[in-house]
């Protein structure tokens, strides 16, 4: 499983509007498109705005546990925890 942040500078256009479309506003050139695949909730249909918050607040407490260390340090830990879980793998 890989989840991935990425630049928006780094996008295709296609990808970028879709991003646009989809939080309903524009990406600032500095900010970070982040998709995470999660398995499926059995949702009730007036569920779904509980649910997002409730994954916003998850991904706030997250992104709080690391707001002081240097961006460089999470993406070499990310990098070296993908390769170890490449390299297990096989």
């Amino acid at each position: 499983m890989q989840n991935v942040s990425i630049h928006k500078r780094h996008l295709p256009e296609a990808v970028k509007s879709a991003a646009r479309t989809a939080l309903g506003r524009s990406i600032a050139a500095d900010e970070e498109i982040s998709v995470v695949a999660v398995p499926p909730q059995h949702l009730r249909s007036r569920e779904p705005g509980r649910v997002a918050r409730n994954l916003e607040a998850f991904l706030n407490r997250r992104a709080a546990k690391v707001k002081d260390v240097p961006e460089e340090e999470i993406d070499a830990v990310v990098d070296e925890a993908v390769d170890h879980v490449r390299h297990s793998n096989t």
